[in-house]
């Protein structure tokens, strides 16, 4: 072929008309409308019925595509970004508010539409700076988030968390820029305990249901011959890992944390090889308000039986897993009480709380997701897995080599101690360690 022949007329492709992009964007911005107009009605009527929800995603999931065709169309033009712009706007009070995630979704797309519309509108001259601008702002936040481990700089401790964090954390580019150096940090899974009332024994006590759940779990969670899906998952967990390790050094938390959980060290002791001060894991203020609280919505609504959540409620306990050094795994004698890498000594539980469905005293009839227990004594604290002393007792079949913390203080309802926490009678109660293998 000729290089420099001109290329044929078939191959150049005339641009849509701006008539039909504008009818195609003014289609989506009308359904975007007729769902916020519907969210008007919703507004003012308690509770909303559940199809006038169902048909304003409709309409937004309809607006939204029809403008989006428009808007990709013509790119160069910037009356199809703003109408785009104006539908994704329309689209966050389209959305019904127990939607929140496409809410901001909506929100952000509105706001990078109408500044794309800004940009295409302004002259020539100022469009090279303001795009300049916005590459160097995004790739200084990826900079900042490559020194963000301890010890942090004052600059970037001060303009990631003021400035750069919510941008990152949304487009989620903050997550794998320091996971290997020097070395990454202990891999955790999540374990939920559902507990649900079932009804009063003869005495008038309440008695319970009981199930544990695993998340990411072998092998439901492999999909893939590399086991791809099962360490995506593993980033559910990493979101709640983000907690501040020890005790502040603050008169109030020293003061009230430390004793609440020493006065139920004869219950539940505490890990004697390691520092008291560093087993308390205080997470994130974001984590503890929004993560968790959607995390145990979603176990209970997925797991538990949907005429009884209101009754269930979750205890929820991220599981740390000491991996073992390369001598350790390397030479079995050198690994202290454990042939086995799997071995339940080698997790490390913290509780983060229990949570449960109460009401709304914001909305009549509706209910919310809590934290039931602010005050619980071991609330952010490890609940050690500790070798048995003395090991298991010659004869004893049923005896475990450890003792299972976690499966007594979440089994409180039962009472259980150290030494019946191996009783066949709670076998089918009590968490199985071989589901982390």
């Amino acid at each position: 072929m000729d290089r420099d022949a001109a290329p044929g007329t078939e191959e150049v492709v005339p641009p849509f008309e701006w008539r039909l992009v504008r009818r195609a964007g003014l289609a989506g911005l009308g359904l975007t409308a007729a769902a916020a107009a519907l969210g008007l009605v919703a507004a003012a009527v308690a509770p909303p019925p559940a199809a006038l929800s169902t048909a304003r995603l409709l309409l937004v999931l309809a607006g939204a595509l029809t403008a989006g065709a428009a808007l990709s169309m013509r790119p160069d033009l910037w009356r199809a970004w703003a109408i785009a712009g104006g539908a994704a706007a329309l689209a966050v009070a389209g959305v019904p508010e127990h939607w929140d995630s496409f809410r901001l979704l909506f929100g952000v797309l509105a706001a990078v539409e109408l500044a794309g519309a800004a940009t295409l509108a302004a002259p020539a001259r100022y469009r090279l700076p303001v795009i300049s601008g916005w590459l160097l702002f995004h790739f200084t936040g990826i900079f900042f988030a490559t020194t963000t481990p301890p010890s942090t700089p004052w600059l970037t401790e001060q303009m990631f968390i003021r400035v750069y964090n919510p941008y990152l954390q949304f487009i989620y580019m903050r997550n794998a820029y320091h996971f290997y150096s020097p070395e990454p940090g202990p891999a955790s899974v999540l374990v939920f305990m559902l507990k649900t009332e079932t009804g009063t024994d003869a005495q008038g006590r309440p008695q319970y249901d009981t199930k544990w759940v695993v998340l990411p779990k072998r092998p439901d969670d492999v999909k893939d011959p590399l086991g791809l899906t099962y360490y995506r998952r593993l980033s559910i967990t990493e979101q709640l890992a983000r907690s501040t390790p020890g005790l502040l050094a603050n008169v109030a938390e020293r003061s009230e944390m430390l004793p609440r959980r020493q006065a139920v060290a004869h219950l539940i002791p505490m890990n004697p090889n390691e520092d008291p001060q560093s087993q308390y894991r205080l997470p994130q203020a974001e984590v503890a308000r929004y993560v968790l609280p959607s995390y145990a919505s979603h176990i209970i609504l997925e797991h538990a039986d949907p005429a009884r959540a209101g009754k269930t409620t979750v205890k929820i306990y991220r599981v740390e897993h000491r991996t073992m050094n390369v001598e350790e795994f390397a030479n079995p004698r050198n690994r202290p009480g454990s042939t086995s890498p799997y071995d339940p000594a080698t997790y490390r539980p913290f509780f983060l709380g229990e949570f449960g469905y109460v009401a709304d005293p914001e909305k009549p009839g509706a209910a919310r997701i809590e934290l039931l227990n602010p005050q619980e004594p071991l609330l952010y604290w490890l609940v050690p897995i500790l070798p048995r002393p003395g090991g298991v007792p010659p004869g004893d079949p049923h005896k475990r080599p450890f003792i299972d913390f976690m499966s007594i203080h979440a089994l409180d309802t039962l009472d259980l101690n150290a030494g019946d926490v191996d009783d066949p009678r709670h076998r089918n109660k009590v968490f199985d360690w071989n589901q982390l293998r």
